[in-house]
């Protein structure tokens, strides 16, 4: 790919990319209608996996972004698509329960007795009882499959809580045994999950993120093009200093992105 206007499906990173906390980019409204005077598409990505789709849409919307529930994919989303298709139907989920209702909506069942597979994710109400039945759950064999693997979450007020990846790395130790499958970013299961959902194809789909372990390394794994934005996590100076990932393309925002869209 020579230029980004050659790309059909825009997988857009949000915090740090298309917004910081909550403080729209003024770009970012360009950068968006820009992708659809185009005719392409564009899916907002996220690893959070305790939201559902219409609380991060009624951000989005709060923040003055025309988006729906339709174009929000996440790390819960991807997994529902990895579980149908490995087979699964009874489901003992770790999660909140915007994550649980995501699961009974696409068909599982949910269950203490006999299931399938072990499911952990960002879960906010996490209680000794769950820690204790994955536990022996994963002791026993079961499939254990997590949504993201991120270690903190960052919240309102400048601090950040344990996430999903602090949550695996106790039930390692407990166990000793590693998940089957994590699919969140920088895994490719959840770049796999939204080409199988929409259809698109991996040569005409590219990642736009802020960070370089997650957004980058997802694109590189899964064999789609990146987008490199200086908006958020990474500094210009931050990326020509490592070595370890290399983006497609970087722009100092996504307007200037924006700029190449519409040229």
């Amino acid at each position: 790919m020579r230029s980004i206007k050659d790309f059909e499906l825009f997988l857009l990173d949000m915090d740090g990319t298309i917004y910081l906390g909550n403080d729209l980019f003024p770009e970012t409204p360009g950068f968006l209608e820009a992708i659809r005077k185009k005719g392409a598409r564009y899916l907002f990505l996220t690893n959070n996996s305790s939201k559902d789709k219409k609380a991060y849409a009624e951000k989005l919307r709060r923040l003055g972004i025309r988006a729906g529930e339709e174009d929000v994919f996440s790390s819960g989303d991807a997994t529902a698509i990895v579980l149908k298709e490995r087979g699964y139907k009874k489901l003992y989920v770790m999660g909140t329960a915007a994550l649980r209702s995501l699961f009974e909506r696409e068909g599982f069942l949910l269950t203490e007795a006999d299931p399938d597979a072990v499911i952990l994710g960002f879960d906010t109400d996490l209680t000794y009882r769950r820690l204790l039945l994955a536990h022996d759950m994963i002791k026993k064999g079961l499939p254990w499959i997590c949504t993201h693997p991120d270690l903190v979450c960052p919240v309102e007020g400048g601090r950040d809580v344990p996430d999903t990846g602090s949550m695996i790395r106790l039930l390692e130790a407990s166990t000793g045994k590693s998940p089957d499958l994590i699919v969140g970013k920088p895994n490719r299961a959840i770049i796999d999950a939204v080409l199988s959902l929409t259809g698109g194809r991996r040569e005409t789909t590219v990642m736009v993120g802020d960070r370089l372990y997650t957004d980058i390394a997802v694109g590189k794994e899964a064999g789609i093009a990146t987008v490199l934005v200086l908006t958020g996590e990474t500094s210009l100076e931050d990326y020509e200093k490592q070595t370890t990932y290399h983006a497609d393309f970087v722009f100092p925002s996504v307007g200037e992105a924006a700029k190449e869209l519409n040229t």
